[in-house]
């Protein structure tokens, strides 16, 4: 498997995925990204229920098989990310520059 930038991520990020007619056909502009938003709340959902399983089971955390079931919304995550800079109102954003500047500035380093 090739390692891929964000950058190359984002430039290549198949979209394949059907939406209903409904969907389709309503006039609002940003209704790709809206709803790319609306999967980021839900894993971040999905994650908060882990975190709420390990805050009442301490156990919980200690079970690998149970644990991987949540990787796939980190993943998820990222996923919408790349979508969303992709749909953003107003022309996309260059993800990677953003992340970039982003950790750079939180941190107070340059990369």
């Amino acid at each position: 498997m090739k390692d891929f930038t964000i950058r190359e991520f984002q430039t290549n990020l198949p979209w394949t995925i059907k939406y209903s007619e409904d969907f389709r056909k309503n006039a609002m502009t940003h209704k790709d990204f809206a709803h790319a938003l609306t999967h980021v709340g839900k894993a971040a959902g999905k994650l908060h229920e882990l975190v709420d399983k390990m805050d009442h089971d301490r156990q919980y955390a200690v079970d690998t098989g149970k644990m991987k079931d949540f990787h796939k919304y980190i993943a998820d995550l990222v996923v919408c990310a790349l979508r969303m800079s992709n749909t953003f109102p107003g022309g996309v954003v260059d993800l990677q520059r953003e992340v970039t500047m982003r950790i750079e500035m939180k941190n107070g380093i340059t990369i």
